[in-house]
């Protein structure tokens, strides 16, 4: 009985494998596409690593990698190294044209035409773009449960704009969040397996401020004049729409959603691979140094400006000596008879005063209404104990409110893309390890661990002393991929830098190296329910072996897989 007991509860690694892709643009798509590359590269039981992977869990740039493997999965001639070769194909820099097609898309009247359920907008210029791509191509349709080959869960996470709760496009579970799912699940359920992978990715991927959100569902489903769209937008939850974006404002490393796929397996992920592209690091706030100097006041900016939308005298005296040459010239009194020169004289000037008088009934008229318009609406929204601190701005000089306002909008850009991010971060990554559920169940390989460069919280890279350092080489190529901008395209530096395939062997040599470091933990710790080491071992056998041949060349598996 004892025994039965005991082969109950030994603990089997990497047979059921959760990945989680972070957002961070080409970044992260390449890094994941690494990772994804590796664990298709090593063996366990005579079996690659990638066969174990059973759910996905992705954000943002992360959701072009989890996407295009999720789908390529379910095609009856899967092969990874062509899904490879295809998606690598797709975004050299010399091939990538996602943001010039994008671009032209929304410049093109014709394809909003053609497509006339859809706004226009930058966003689904992107949408349409990635729906043409072969990698992208179908729709939601191919992960429905009864049809999912080898991957059991896919979520592609993200944010929406009526509870700013996490949008989770899964194959099970809520489709959705639990507030615009729960009561609406007969009607979201007729059209989800419509929804097109490429408005998964544009939602995903949108990020604030670059782009604007999707509106569920107007934005989704082509055909409007449908019972199941009819039933879908009539719900008082979706007559205005829902505004869906960027996982990232959530959850940028698409933990909360594994770790309920995980509750939806019934604990059944034994590793739960956590790959993040996002850094601690963030460029520090500084203040406008712009010296301030004595011109004038806001108050006299403003009504300098407002002088114009007014009738101004010169503009009605140019328009009367204009009409007054025309009717003396036809009166003869410059000569004996009407001339030329007086009448072509006489209409520009009346001309120009004409025009000038209707600009500037025009131009008052609506300087009137604005100014009652902000009037009406700075009442409404100052409150009254405030209204008199407020009006002592127009005093100030306009030099110091510029800088006043410069602050304002940069610290709150840090605000919006770094200091909550990071904060989020955290509360992710503390939720993730305070799980004593998960203990000896987890994996966070970063895009920046093996760079060398210290972190503020530790005065030399942490490298694990078991087993061999990383070469500069190595560390090198880590910094080059870590240093990629947040963007879905190539710029020149992108292209001399060979981020596209230093990202990949980032993604296949770190999680390399957090393999070796977790089987080392594994071993360690006495209660971790191992009875036999012997395939562990052949396992790590491996990952030493090629850990030798990165440091030698951190390339070598990219180009092997370039050939």
């Amino acid at each position: 009985m004892a025994q039965e007991l005991d082969k109950k509860s030994e603990f089997t690694p990497f047979e059921n494998i959760g990945l989680c892709f972070s957002g961070g643009g080409y970044r992260a798509t390449f890094f994941a596409l690494g990772v994804l590359a590796y664990l298709d590269h090593v063996s366990y039981k005579n079996k690659s690593l990638l066969k174990s992977v059973k759910a996905l869990s992705t954000v943002s740039g992360g959701t072009l990698t989890g996407v295009g493997y999720a789908k390529a999965v379910q095609m009856p001639n899967y092969n990874f190294k062509a899904f490879f070769k295809q998606f690598y194909n797709t975004f050299t820099p010399e091939n990538d044209v996602l943001l010039e097609s994008a671009i032209a898309k929304l410049e093109n009247d014709t394809v909003w035409k053609a497509n006339p359920y859809k706004n226009r907008s930058l966003i689904n210029a992107f949408a349409l773009t990635y729906s043409e791509m072969p990698v992208f191509e179908g729709a939601f349709g191919k992960f429905e449960k009864s049809k999912i080959k080898q991957l059991e869960q896919v979520c592609f996470n993200a944010t929406d704009f009526s509870f700013g709760l996490t949008y989770r496009f899964q194959n099970r579970g809520y489709f959705g969040n639990n507030p615009l799912y729960r009561n609406n699940q007969k009607e979201i359920n007729a059209l989800r397996n419509e929804v097109e992978l490429g408005d998964v990715i544009a939602s995903s991927s949108c990020f604030p401020v670059g782009f604007e959100p999707l509106v569920f569902p107007d934005d989704y489903f082509k055909d409007h004049s449908s019972s199941s769209y009819k039933n879908l937008k009539g719900l008082d939850t979706f007559i205005e729409g829902v505004g869906i974006m960027d996982g990232g404002i959530a959850d940028n490393q698409g933990i909360g959603s594994m770790m309920l796929i995980n509750d939806r397996m019934k604990g059944k992920l034994d590793l739960i691979i956590v790959n993040d592209v996002g850094s601690f690091k963030m460029k520090p706030w500084k203040q406008d140094a712009t010296k301030i100097e004595k011109k004038s006041t806001a108050k006299r900016v403003i009504n300098k400006v407002l002088q114009y939308f007014s009738i101004k005298p010169i503009y009605w005296t140019i328009l009367l000596v204009g009409l007054a040459i025309l009717l003396l010239n036809n009166m003869k009194i410059f000569g004996p008879t009407d001339y030329l020169g007086w009448y072509i004289l006489g209409s520009a000037l009346f001309g120009m005063g004409l025009l000038l008088t209707i600009f500037g009934l025009v131009a008052s008229s609506v300087k009137i209404a604005v100014l009652s318009r902000l009037k009406h609406l700075f009442n409404k929204n100052i409150p009254e104990a405030l209204l008199d601190d407020i009006l002592t701005f127009e005093k100030l000089d306009i030099s110091l409110i510029q800088v006043m306002l410069s602050n304002r909008v940069t610290s709150a850009m840090t605000m919006i893309n770094d200091v909550f991010l990071k904060q989020m971060r955290r509360v992710n990554y503390d939720l993730f390890y305070s799980k004593n559920e998960l203990k000896n169940k987890r994996i966070t390989a970063t895009v920046y661990k093996l760079s060398g460069k210290k972190s503020p919280y530790m005065k030399t890279p942490a490298y694990n002393k078991g087993i061999k350092a990383p070469s500069k080489n190595l560390e090198s190529v880590c910094l080059t991929a870590s240093e990629t901008p947040t963007t879905l395209w190539w710029d020149k530096k992108d292209i001399v830098k060979n981020r596209m395939q230093t990202l990949i062997a980032c993604g296949q040599f770190t999680v390399c190296y957090e393999l070796m470091e977790y089987i080392l933990e594994l071993r360690a710790d006495p209660d971790s329910n191992i009875a036999d080491f012997t395939e562990i071992d052949k396992l790590y056998d491996a990952l030493k072996a090629d850990w030798v041949s990165f440091n030698k060349k951190p390339l070598w598996l990219v180009e092997e897989l370039c050939d």
